[in-house]
């Protein structure tokens, strides 16, 4: 696996800068210093992988619903862009973008990719719904020309890496944990174990647990799997931990750690996720059969 330059990979391709999981985040990745990007994965009702990170869509486009209810040729009339500005000209409109739209893009422009693939076994179970994601997620990545060193998946769902160990063995995974106590899970200790990669909770694991992390990968199979930190911004906790042994952080604006900030909306990204969550509450309920809420008639066009 590359290091991500600068130490930094942009979370949800920079969510600070552009609509998350969308390809105009993708496309200013470099702008803001890093050629690393993480991305959310799940499936549709077809079995299409595509860019999102909640399970029901409202945060994030103009219309509500969940993902697993909602098929590829729906999810491609929606709006996943002018959500992000407080003005219909701070955002482009797009839909959200299939995973092989992504790494298309991604191969392109040469940045590398953190999968980050989310589990939802809603009507069945977890190992089922894993391998199908997994193998969806496969059948993308050997058509899309990407360098093995320039992705790794990544999940928090013990069954997701253990699908993923099964079917993508040469692909670079690891696990994500929120807490010290996801070490204890069902499953997550052969995932640590077994991972080339861990992402960590910069708020909730401190240098003394990522040395001892490090340490104990190390006396097991002789090499250390790469840190990567989340949920933190800050240059003194995450300098604390680089000191430790983590090798990169994922932010959603890397400028502002290069001290090179670029300009953002004043609200921020986290209230205008919950704006827009709000709005499409408010909307008309969304249909039995899982259509999408269509865009209301000021939006559309």
């Amino acid at each position: 696996m590359d290091l991500p330059r600068g130490r930094l990979i942009a979370h949800r391709g920079g969510a600070a800068h552009a609509p998350e999981n969308t390809l105009q985040a993708l496309a200013g990745a470099a702008m803001l210093g890093t050629d690393w990007a993480e991305i959310d994965i799940r499936l549709t009702a077809c079995g299409t992988p595509v860019l999102m990170h909640d399970a029901d869509i409202r945060a994030t486009t103009d219309a509500a619903g969940r993902v697993s209810a909602l098929t590829a040729t729906q999810f491609a009339v929606l709006d996943a862009g002018a959500w992000f500005g407080t003005t219909d000209a701070m955002a482009s409109r797009e839909p959200p973008p299939t995973l092989a739209r992504a790494l298309g893009l991604a191969a392109r422009i040469g940045l590398g990719i953190d999968l980050d693939l989310k589990l939802d076994a809603h009507g069945t179970t977890a190992a089922v719904a894993a391998a199908r994601l997994v193998g969806a997620v496969a059948g993308v990545l050997a058509g899309a020309g990407m360098p093995q060193r320039r992705i790794i998946l990544t999940s928090a769902a013990p069954e997701v890496l253990a699908a993923a160990a099964r079917l993508l063995p040469q692909v670079p995974r690891g696990p994500v944990l929120r807490r010290p106590g996801d070490i204890g899970r069902a499953g997550m200790a052969a995932c640590i174990a077994d991972g080339d990669v861990l992402v960590l909770n910069a708020c909730r694991f401190g240098p003394a647990r990522i040395r001892a992390m490090r340490a104990a990968a190390i006396a097991t199979t002789g090499t250390a799997p790469m840190i990567l930190l989340y949920g933190s911004s800050s240059h003194r906790r995450l300098n604390r931990r680089f000191t430790a042994g983590a090798d990169a952080a994922i932010v959603d604006a890397p400028d502002r750690l290069f001290g090179a900030p670029l300009p953002t909306p004043l609200l921020p990204v986290a209230l205008r996720r919950w704006r827009n969550a709000r709005r499409r509450k408010r909307a008309p309920s969304t249909a039995a059969g899982g259509d999408p809420i269509p865009p209301s008639p000021a939006r559309a066009g």
